[in-house]
This record gives C-alpha cells, structure tokens and sequence, in this order.
C-alpha cells in the first residue's frame, strides 16, 4: 500500500517528536523525500512499514541513539542510518541538527534486485546501520540539503537521484553480496533516433526514469547512464531541454495562451514555466513573445 506523508509511521514518530518538517517531496510510486530539523527531545521507531534512508546534514553530535537507557552511538555531520521496515529504535536529541530522509518500500527493492541485478527479489533484506560513516551518501544529502526542491526540473532530477539511492542502499546495506552493477558502451544510433521520437511525443507527460528506461528494456540505473553516454547529459536534463525549446517555438504564434504552452510541454503551471524559461534564455515567456513579435 502507498503511504502518504501524513501515513508514513517514522514521519508519524519525528513529528510526536517535535521534529519540524523543512521540505517534502512525493516522487513517483510511493517514494518520498523530507527534509528535517530538531533540536531536542526523544524519537521511538517502532516497527515502521516502510524502509528510511536518514543523512545528517547539519550537526547531530549531540544525538544520540539510545539502548537500555544509555547512549551507544552517536551522530556527526554526514552520518547516514538506515531504519529497515519491521526495525526498532529509540533516539535522543540533545541540540540542534538536520538531516534527511529517504523514503521507500519492499517493492522498490524487488524491483532494483529484479532490474539492475537480475536476482530473485527475495534474496535481498536490508541491514539496520545506525550513524555510521558513509563519505559517498553523505555527498548525496549535501546535494539535496543544497538543491531548490521546488525548481521546475527537480521533481524528474530527484526521481533520478532516488533510482540511484536505491541501487547504493541494496549494494552497501543488504546481505546479498551484490557488486557494483558495471554499465558501459552507449545507445546505438537507432536507439537514439528511437528515444529522441518517444520523449517529442510525450513531453506533456511526466516521463519519470522508469518509464523511459521501460520503453528499452532497462533498469533506471543502467538506462541513466547509457543515456547520459550517449547524449551527453543526464535524462531529465534532456527532457527540461527540449521542453523549453518546443515552448520558445510556440511562443512565436502570437495567439497561443502562455498558461496552455506551459501545460503543453509538460510545466505544472504557469509560474514554473515561467520560472524555467527565464532561466534558461534570460527572459519572461511574455517578454520573449513581445520581442519576437516587435521583431516581426
């Protein structure tokens, strides 16, 4: 069953905690990402029906876990736990830090096993760490801790990055002895042409990872990193690419209403549309239109 951020059982303990949510992030199929604060007060993760990914961001030496009414572990900036569903732990926060939270379910991991290493789900189950030092996913939280949530590519940029936790966490933290998958070459040219056509067609969709890597009959992993191979950029930088380009070109009919451009190359709304494209060209969509049509 999905949960929803209101549902989510460590969400339900961090907020009985006094724990303040900074940001949240729904990504596609029941993950999600939270960004959190605290400062004191006490934690108890009991039994959650879901898998948590946590790396502290901010402070944390002043957070312990606790066992027994005593402290056997203690965090630091860029300590990474990992709360498997059916585990229990019980926390204490002595001063203030931040961290962040990945969520995830048994099904995603079926589907990393099945997909990016060609292995019987059931041979996978996760491993509970708690505050230990991990250099490669503590470079991850910086760069969520570090990222605008809310910029028009980052839903598709951190379903991405949520691919990528996946395969790290089943790599590092399970007991199957998995090695790191090894993707090498890149698409062939048919592949490419084939791929260009399917993402122009479906720009106004919201082309998650999972769904173009299905479309060749790869994992989001392997796919990824053939794509950005052979096109030189990652995925949802592409799609936000062509996204803008198809958008300048229908700007240039005069009469074409800027919110229906915007939800006709696959922006949430007008605001994010707007946002995107002055970025990328340095101008409003209206103050492109009205340059182009003075110049005409």
């Amino acid at each position: 069953m999905t949960q929803t951020q209101t549902t989510r059982d460590i969400v339900t303990a961090l907020n009985s905690a006094g724990a303040a949510p900074r940001r949240h992030l729904e990504l596609s199929d029941g993950r999600a990402l939270a960004h959190w604060r605290n400062h004191q007060g006490e934690a108890h993760y009991e039994r959650p029906r879901h898998h948590a990914l946590s790396i502290y961001t901010r402070g944390g030496e002043q957070t312990s876990r606790q066992h027994k009414g005593r402290a056997v572990s203690h965090g630091f900036p860029g300590a990474t736990c990992l709360f498997p569903a059916g585990s229990r732990s019980h926390w204490r926060i002595d001063g203030p830090f931040e961290f962040v939270h990945f969520y995830f379910t048994d099904r995603d991991l079926e589907c990393c096993m099945e997909q990016t290493w060609d292995r019987e789900p059931g041979s996978v189950t996760l491993e509970a760490r708690y505050q230990v030092q991990d250099d490669v996913l503590a470079h991850a939280g910086q760069l969520l801790e570090l990222s605008d949530w809310q910029a028009p590519s980052q839903p598709q940029a951190m379903d991405h990055l949520a691919h990528w936790l996946l395969v790290q966490i089943t790599g590092r933290y399970s007991t199957a002895d998995l090695a790191e998958p090894v993707v090498k070459g890149r698409f062939s040219r048919r592949q490419q042409r084939s791929l260009e056509e399917r993402i122009e067609q479906a720009l106004n969709e919201p082309l998650d990872l999972a769904t173009m890597a299905g479309w060749v009959h790869l994992s989001p992993y392997h796919f990824a990193r053939l794509f950005r191979a052979s096109f030189g950029m990652a995925p949802y930088q592409y799609v936000q690419e062509r996204r803008l380009q198809r958008a300048r070109a229908l700007l240039q009919r005069p009469h074409a209403k800027i919110t229906a451009i915007a939800l006709e190359c696959g922006f949430g709304d007008g605001s994010q549309f707007s946002r995107a494209f002055r970025k990328r060209f340095g101008k409003t969509p209206s103050a492109y239109r009205s340059q182009f049509v003075s110049a005409n």
